[in-house]
């Protein structure tokens, strides 16, 4: 029986091609937009949470301002083995500006200890990083970004050339690998030099502190925080003078702004889906109205009322199943040309497909019932003698 509705239905929807197509536009355009935009969202998600993941789960930021000097230097080795600390570096950052052929070229030089690449999960492309020595002798090295051997020696090898900090000639010992961007600009335009000469070099007594820090394994990064937190508040005189947090917290943060973005504009988007929706209604009422005799004759027959209002709904649900398809279809499309210019991978998850042509099936029950129970209430005498 249901076979023969879908095949009545079928033959109702190809008869009328054009109109098919034309009621389908809102639904293709809805369904296409909300795949896209959430799995822009989801990828872009999957994306940061992977550049987050790679710097290291386990590692916590701690910023401090301490103008009257109650902190001690050791702080973080005097608590260290009770907070589960791995690595700890202290850093402290200055922009210096380079000009290269006319060109003005942002750096940021940044003061370590000789724990920072462990800490913050430093690959090398060639030489080393920091060691002892270099921060305890205050030597004038420098380990490069991956990027500016290519803006200042126009991509010959930097080891054992000299770069001018300050005024100052530096040796470069180490370039970094490649790291790419992040919240806090360009990691592969950073040059790190020991930490007691980059204070002693920017004239700085470093009231505000910076320190990276690790956890000995990932399940300790809240015993590590919590500890480290309190420490703080115990020697601070104010709780505002100091900020501790964890990588995971801003992976937990970041997510929920995310998915709050996704939901909000995949919202928007199924607005077409809603008037795509309405436009199904009035072809479906327009339909009902040309097959009226149709109607008449199969009641006369015997069809009852739930039949011609099953025939009439599954009618609806063909054409915004069929939308939903083209949609569907044209978000491959869009995501695969949106992978190809931007160099973003934007993937289709099967949950978001699955959402999608769920949706487009209930938006053609939705508003198909109200047309199919209007035929399905058509008394046979009164159908039959319409005109």
């Amino acid at each position: 029986m249901f076979n023969e509705y879908f095949a009545i239905a079928w033959r109702s929807v190809t008869a009328h091609k054009i109109r098919a197509l034309l009621t389908t536009l809102g639904v293709v355009i809805g369904v296409s937009s909300v795949i896209l935009l959430l799995s822009l969202g989801n990828s872009a998600k999957a994306e940061a949470e992977k550049q987050i993941r790679s710097i290291g789960s386990n590692l916590i930021y701690v910023t401090v301002t301490d103008p009257i000097g109650v902190l001690p230097s050791i702080w973080l080795d005097e608590i260290k083995d009770a907070a589960r600390i791995a690595y700890y570096s202290e850093m402290v950052q200055r922009p210096v500006v380079y000009n290269v052929n006319g060109n003005d070229i942002d750096v940021t030089v940044s003061g370590v200890n000789a724990d920072f690449d462990t800490v913050s999960s430093l690959t090398m492309e060639s030489g080393r990083f920091l060691n002892d020595l270099d921060t305890r002798m205050g030597l004038p090295v420098a380990v490069v970004g991956f990027k500016i051997a290519d803006a200042l020696y126009a991509g010959d090898d930097p080891i054992g050339k000299t770069i001018v900090i300050n005024g100052v000639p530096f040796e470069i010992i180490g370039e970094v690998g490649e790291r790419g961007q992040s919240f806090s600009g360009d990691n592969d335009m950073q040059i790190y030099i020991p930490y007691d000469f980059a204070l002693n070099l920017f004239s700085s007594r470093a009231i505000m502190r910076s320190y990276y820090l690790t956890s000995i394994t990932e399940a300790d990064v809240n015993t590590t925080l919590t500890k480290v937190s309190a420490y703080l508040e115990e020697t601070l005189p104010s709780t505002s003078l100091y900020r501790a947090f964890s990588q995971s917290q801003i992976l937990g943060i970041m997510d929920t702004l995310m998915s709050l973005l996704t939901s909000l504009l995949a919202g928007i988007a199924s607005i077409s889906l809603i008037v795509g929706g309405i436009g199904i209604m009035n072809i479906m009422l327009v339909t009902v109205r040309e097959r009226t005799r149709e109607i008449g004759i199969r009641k006369a027959l015997g069809a009852k009322r739930s039949q011609i209002l099953l025939q009439f709904l599954i009618e609806a649900v063909i054409i915004t199943l069929l939308g939903g398809l083209i949609g569907l279809g044209i978000a491959f499309a869009g995501a695969w040309l949106i992978s190809q210019v931007s160099g973003f991978t934007v993937t289709i998850g099967p949950e978001t497909v699955l959402l999608a042509l769920l949706f487009s099936i209930t938006i053609g029950l939705i508003f198909g019932i109200y047309p199919a129970n209007k035929a399905g209430k058509l008394e046979p005498v009164e159908a039959l003698r319409y005109e």
